[in-house]
Formats: structure tokens, C-alpha cells, sequence
């Protein structure tokens, strides 16, 4: 994300938080990745007096909308408009992907703000949207690509749990520099990582980085255009010639 993108965000979400303290309402925005949630995070800071949350539809839930509040309204109860369909291909044999679903409904005219979650699973997906565009998706999908579907309305309760492969990589690297532990994640030699950051294909934590000597950290998501998605999920000792065993799940589905 770059920096006038960061500013568009942030503007968006100063009006949510102004707009709820001087309505005395809770608000609730569009749906926010998790950098953009980074983003929402820091601006409340600036607003005192005022509460806010984040809500995605289930319980893995990454891409979430924001409601704030006057601090005062901290228990009132406050529907988020947010709502569930299910997408089923009409043939069992036919599996689009995450990217085929998001296309088809981004190829309504919806803007992806407005779509939060894809859950795909092994009889269709799944997909978090908000409340004013649920019934128009429901009324106008009807192929995913070239496979025929049919979309119901379901509740939030029956989504799909998220069911998350991976694929357990093992190995030692000489730093925790950025470019070391993505090769190591991705399989791609360190000196065809590091051009590759630098070229802003690289995300660490969901926002994008330049820099190859980035440090990394046990717990940080790397994910890398056309690569994939990888976490670290532990940084152990050193070996005998002093390089650092680290252990990464690279996702796969």
C-alpha cells in the first residue's frame, strides 16, 4: 500500500469515528484488510473518548469492518450489517478457486470493500459481504467463471470453518533478514528474493516492504505475489556454524 492510498484509508476511517461521536451512534464502516486495520488501529488513537471493534462475520475472519463509537455506547447493542451467502456450483466435479469466486462477484460491479471473507470448501465458498450488496449478489450470480452456481442467503452461524493446509518447512537461514526467510518459505534462491522485494511484490504482516534486510520475527505472514503465503511459527537456536533453525508453514489452500 502506498502512501496516498494510506492517506485515502485514513481519511475514510477519521469520517467513521467523527461521524459516530457527533451522531451519538455506533458506526460501522466497509471491510478492512488487516494493514488497513493496522491503519484504523493508529488513527483512534487520536480520537479520546471514543471505542471501536472489529468484526469479520466468524471467528478466522482477516478482512473485518470497523465500528466506532462514543465511549459512552460501549454497551449498546449494534447490529453489523454484514451478511452470508453460500455459492454452490450446480456440477459437484467442477472447484473454482478463491480468485475465481472474488472475480466473479468484483465482476458484478461490486467494489471489494464491500466483501469481506471467501471461504472456500469442497462443495462450493462461503462469502462475507456487506448488508447492501447481499441481496444484489444473490439476485445476479449466477456463473463463477464458466461453472454454473446457485447462491443462498445462510446465516452468520453456518459459515464455513476456515480450514487452513500448509505445508511444514524446516531449515536454516543465516539471518532474519526478510529476503533469507522468504527464500527459505518460497524456494526461491536469497539473491532472486531480494530484487523481488525491492520490485514491492513482498508483504510482510500484510503491508508491503522494499526493504530485503527487513527484520523478521516468530509469528510474522509473508505472503508474495504469484508466490503465496507463508508464517513463521518458530525462530529456534543456532547451529554449530551459527546459522538459525526456522520452521514456517507455507499455506496451500
Amino acid at each position: 500500500m502506498d502512501s496516498g492510498s494510506e492517506k485515502i484509508i485514513e481519511a475514510k476511517i477519521r469520517d467513521i469515528f467523527n461521524i459516530a461521536i457527533k451522531n451519538g451512534e455506533k458506526r460501522a464502516g466497509n471491510f478492512l484488510d488487516p494493514a488497513e486495520q493496522q491503519i484504523a488501529e493508529a488513527v483512534a488513537r487520536n480520537f479520546p473518548g471514543a471505542g471501536y471493534y472489529f468484526e469479520g462475520g466468524h471467528g478466522e475472519a482477516e478482512r473485518k469492518v470497523l465500528v466506532a463509537f462514543p465511549e459512552y455506547l460501549k454497551d449498546e447493542p449494534f447490529f453489523v450489517p454484514i451478511r452470508a451467502i453460500r455459492v454452490t456450483p450446480r456440477d459437484p466435479d467442477e472447484h473454482p478457486g478463491h480468485r475465481d469466486y472474488l472475480g466473479a462477484v468484483l465482476g458484478l460491479g461490486i467494489s471489494r470493500d464491500k466483501v469481506g471473507d471467501i471461504i472456500v470448501t469442497k462443495t462450493g465458498a462461503d462469502i462475507i459481504v456487506k448488508e447492501e450488496v447481499a441481496e444484489y449478489i444473490g439476485l445476479n450470480l449466477s456463473r463463477v467463471g464458466n461453472v454454473p452456481v446457485a447462491v443462498e442467503e445462510i446465516s452468520l452461524k453456518e459459515v464455513a470453518a476456515v480450514e487452513r493446509s500448509y505445508k511444514e518447512i524446516k531449515g536454516t537461514v543465516a539471518s532474519l533478514r526478510l529476503d533469507a526467510i522468504a527464500s527459505l518459505a518460497f524456494g526461491i534462491s536469497r539473491s532472486k528474493m531480494a530484487p523481488y522485494i525491492k520490485g514491492e511484490n513482498v508483504r510482510l504482516n500484510f503491508k508491503t516492504v522494499k526493504d530485503p534486510s527487513a527484520e523478521v520475527k516468530e509469528g510474522d505472514v509473508i505472503s508474495a505475489a504469484r508466490l503465496g503465503r507463508a508464517r513463521v511459527v518458530e525462530i529456534g537456536g543456532s547451529s554449530k556454524k551459527g546459522r538459525i533453525y526456522v520452521t514456517v508453514h507455507k499455506y496451500t489452500g
